[in-house]
């Protein structure tokens, strides 16, 4: 589709602008998230194998016994504090792969606004999904 047929159709009053609002989304969050948790991740002196950008229904993030860490492209949508909490918090799964005392104590060591974020998260997460 050209820009001009793009142009139309989001002058059409009945254009349902979802999918390629998402799309541009999701390929943001593909071409900035990765870097940004890679860059955590030498910081945090955490490795990492793999990072994927992708539609989790239910999860910010998850992290494989691997070191394949997968992020949710709504992630895009937050403040680049919850971003980068969320990525922490995957990244320390690499050091307990459970969320123990001992795992929440690498969170609040390595991001002390931890809490602060999954507040945003909670009072949000209705408005990302």
């Amino acid at each position: 589709m050209n820009v001009a047929d793009q142009s139309v159709l989001l002058r059409h009053p009945t254009t349902n602008l979802r999918p390629a609002v998402e799309r541009h989304l999701w390929q943001l969050a593909a071409t900035e998230l990765p870097p940004r948790l890679l860059e955590l991740a030498a910081s945090l002196h955490v490795t990492v194998q793999r990072v994927s950008v992708r539609n989790q229904r239910s999860r910010w993030g998850s992290c494989s016994r691997s070191g394949t860490i997968s992020l949710n492209w709504r992630l895009i949508q937050t403040p680049d504090y919850v971003r980068d909490y969320i990525c922490v918090h995957e990244l320390m799964h690499r050091r307990e792969m459970n969320h123990s005392a001992r795992y929440w104590q690498h969170v609040a060591e390595a991001f002390p606004r931890w809490e602060e974020a999954e507040r945003w998260l909670k009072a949000n997460n209705g408005l990302l999904r």
